[in-house]
């Protein structure tokens, strides 16, 4: 029985499920059930830290990469619940639904950052992708959004081909799918083919496309436009963490002793995707497209982190994520708090109307920019330290450079909030709905205690 023990978050979390999922049924109001899946989201966090080891024959971990990748995804799964209550785009009638699509997804995330084996984890990519595809078109009423969600469902499934293809050729000349027997092999054999090469290659592209990296983001800002904006927040954040936090297990354990099979494509998706994030968000009028390009910047220097190939490494990419869910879940809830937030010209003078929530953006601003004291700076300071401590200086100094190139459209919304009057009178103070003030206090708090107290959650 002991043996099991590592999967207990899972199994609790799939027996509150299914508790949901049939009391959810005879349940009609959203509020009820908005609340019975933050109370699932937080038992679920409490255990996860309870036992370590692995099962299944050494295919699922429960280690400190997991556990915190898995605390990610509820923090989100709770904070994108609590701003979707009053979310006026998902209707009552199919809120059940969206939530199990929700619960579903962050289930399959638990099993992606838990898989040491090529099997698992790709059963557990396809079962978050097709949640992922349903939650991006769920708005069948609206165009944009079923649009986004036929894109990224047909350029998903090229992404899984490729997945399943690079797979296949690792396992012809490794004969096994087991990431700590492929290190053993590629240990004791020294000849690295045209196959070797062809495999890694597929397996970084296709998880590369479930991050949202460059040249592989082309879907990212129509779909990101297209969703709703609480399923874009939970996008933005949850699946990009578990497919960065699964390419960091893979080359950490199974590619480690390779460096020459991973290492140029890697540096050349990172720059890469610092440089478009950054550059295509410069030129952005719609705030969830340029909060769009912006994840792309960000998976750009989160993936410094898989480059490191250190333990070190992979402790920053859970301590980045977890202070990325606070601060752009948190962007998120203040541009569903505006009453056209979408706009960056709809955040002209807010800070003479609204002063606490113009502050509130603003802290989010600085702390995705990497300016301190917010938890943003020690996120990104964890990553460039943990790149150039593995010799990689001149990727450090290039990832810097961009952060700050990324600062001008940043501070472009803070100059519009506190410097710029507004086009027309808006009282909007009392449209604000208690739901949004609590997750936009709440993540604004995160974000700067985490900042000047770091060691809360490292």
């Amino acid at each position: 029985m002991d043996q099991y023990l590592p999967l207990l978050p899972e199994i609790v979390f799939t027996i509150l499920f299914l508790i949901y999922f049939v009391i959810g049924l005879f349940i009609k109001n959203r509020y009820i059930t908005g609340i019975m899946v933050m109370t699932i989201s937080l038992i679920t966090s409490f255990i996860l830290f309870s036992d370590y080891g692995t099962a299944f024959n050494n295919m699922f971990v429960a280690d400190n990469l997991s556990q915190g990748l898995k605390l990610v995804f509820l923090l989100s799964l709770f904070l994108c619940t609590l701003i979707s209550l009053r979310y006026e785009k998902i209707k009552n009638e199919i809120f059940y639904e969206y939530s199990l699509l929700m619960l579903l997804s962050t289930l399959a995330m638990m099993l992606i950052v838990s898989s040491k084996d090529f099997i698992p984890l790709f059963l557990s990519v396809e079962f978050m992708s097709l949640c992922v595809y349903l939650l991006s078109g769920f708005v069948l009423s609206d165009l944009k959004s079923n649009e986004a969600s036929l894109k990224y469902y047909v350029l998903g499934s090229f992404a899984s081909a490729i997945f399943l293809f690079g797979i296949a050729a690792i396992y012809g000349v490794t004969g096994t799918t087991t990431f700590y027997s492929i290190a053993n092999f590629l240990k004791n054999n020294s000849d690295i083919t045209i196959y070797h090469y062809m495999g890694t290659m597929a397996i970084i592209t296709a998880l590369a496309f479930k991050a949202g990296c460059a040249p592989f983001h082309q879907w990212s800002p129509d779909v990101y436009e297209g969703a709703p904006t609480t399923i874009t927040a939970f996008m933005s954040v949850s699946p990009k963490a578990a497919a960065v936090g699964a390419l960091g297990r893979i080359v950490f354990e199974a590619f480690s002793g390779n460096v020459q099979l991973w290492l140029a494509p890697l540096v050349f998706i990172a720059i890469l995707t610092m440089a478009t994030g950054n550059i295509l968000a410069l030129r952005q009028n719609n705030i969830k497209r340029l909060l769009a390009y912006s994840s792309i910047a960000h998976a750009g220097y989160v993936m410094l982190a898989v480059i490191a190939c250190s333990q070190e490494g992979l402790n920053s990419i859970v301590f980045y994520m977890m202070v990325y869910a606070f601060m752009n879940i948190g962007a998120f809830a203040v541009v569903l708090a505006l009453p056209e937030g979408e706009k960056i010209e709809g955040y002209r003078g807010i800070s003479n109307f609204n002063l606490s929530l113009a502050l509130c953006m603003l802290a989010f601003l600085f702390s995705l920019s990497g300016i301190p004291p917010f938890g943003g700076f020690i996120a990104k300071f964890l990553v460039f330290k943990s790149v150039i401590h593995s010799g990689y200086i001149w990727v450090a100094l290039v990832g810097i450079i961009f952060s700050i190139l990324s600062a001008y459209y940043y501070l472009r919304i803070a100059v519009k909030m506190f410097f710029l009057n507004a086009q027309q009178q808006i009282q909007f103070e009392y449209l604000i709905p208690s739901n949004l003030k609590v997750a936009i206090a709440l993540n604004a708090a995160v974000i700067l205690i985490t900042g000047i107290i770091p060691n809360v959650i490292m």
